[in-house]
């Protein structure tokens, strides 16, 4: 039993060692409209819009990988989507970014 367990944990650390080890760090200039995330329905929608571009730099970013390659577009995405939301300092924007994260 410890010898499979240590083996699954071996195997699991190999496919996740290159998405902790790929860079998540870039610079992006993200559109979205200015004025439509001052209401709670604007910012539902240029939420989306921000995810979609930024879950789309992350899979270029990580193209490469063959092994662990949708677990680091996904981290890659939350922390992108962490610090673009905190840079974009929108109460309601915050609020959805909050909302999906609880959910």
């Amino acid at each position: 039993m410890k010898r499979t367990l240590i083996a699954a944990a071996l195997a699991a650390s190999l496919i996740t060692a290159p998405a902790f080890a790929a860079s998540d760090t870039f610079d992006m200039a993200i559109s979205y409209d200015r004025n439509a995330v001052a209401t709670p329905e604007g910012a539902k929608a240029q939420y989306k819009v921000i995810h979609a571009q930024i879950e789309d730099r992350c899979e270029a970013e990580h193209s490469d990988l063959q092994l662990g390659q949708k677990f680091a577009v996904t981290i890659c995405t939350v922390r992108t989507m962490d610090k673009a939301i905190n840079s974009i300092a929108s109460p309601q924007l915050t609020q959805v970014h909050a909302a999906r994260k609880a959910g």
